[in-house]
C-alpha cells in the first residue's frame, strides 16, 4: 500500500517528468521499464508461474496479468486522449494465454502507443485528467511517465517471488 507521503513524491516526480522531459525520452523511460518486467517474467520457471508464494496474495502469472492488462488498458486511454481529447470507455481485461502470448500482448500494445503517442501533439489535451487511484487526477504524458513505475514495481515483485534480484 502506496502512504500519503509516497504518494505525493511519486506524483510529483510523474509531473515533473512529464513537463520536462520529451515525448521521446518518456518513451525511452518507459521502454527500460519494460525490458524489466520482461527480464523478470522469463526468469520464473514454467513450474512455478501459477504457484502463489507463502505470504504473497499473488503468483507471478497473475502479477503479469495484473500488469498487462493494466498497461493495455491505460495505452488505450492515453492514445484516446492524446490523439482525440476524450477518455476512451474501455474496461481492463487481463489478458489470457501463455506467460509468452501475454508477454507478447503486451509487447504489441507499448509499440502501438509509442508509435501514436510519438504522433500527438506533445501540449495537446493536457486539460483532460483522469483518476488513478493512489495519485489523484493525470494527464496522458502523466499516466505514460507512470506505466514505467508500473512495470518497475512489478517487475521487483515477481523477481522478488522466484528469489531474483529485486533492483
Amino acid at each position: 500500500m502506496v502512504t500519503d507521503a509516497e504518494a505525493q513524491r511519486i506524483l510529483g516526480y510523474l509531473q515533473q517528468q512529464a513537463a520536462e522531459k520529451s515525448t521521446e525520452e518518456l518513451i525511452s523511460r518507459v521502454t527500460e521499464a519494460v525490458h524489466e518486467i520482461h527480464e523478470s517474467a522469463i526468469t520464473v520457471p514454467p513450474a512455478r508461474r501459477e504457484i502463489v508464494p507463502e505470504g504473497d496474495e499473488w503468483s507471478p502469472g497473475n502479477a503479469l496479468r495484473h500488469l498487462v492488462g493494466s498497461n493495455i488498458h491505460v495505452s488505450t486511454q492515453i492514445l484516446h486522449v492524446a490523439l482525440t481529447g476524450e477518455l476512451g470507455g474501455s474496461e481492463e481485461q487481463p489478458p489470457t494465454g501463455s506467460f509468452e502470448e501475454v508477454i507478447a500482448r503486451h509487447d504489441e500494445a507499448m509499440e502501438s502507443l509509442f508509435a501514436h503517442v510519438r504522433e500527438a501533439d506533445p501540449g495537446a489535451n493536457l486539460n483532460v485528467k483522469w483518476r488513478h487511484p493512489f495519485f489523484g487526477d493525470l494527464n496522458w504524458r502523466e499516466w505514460l511517465i507512470f506505466l514505467r513505475i508500473h512495470c518497475r514495481d512489478h517487475a521487483r515483485q515477481i523477481a522478488a517471488m522466484v528469489g531474483g534480484p529485486a533492483s
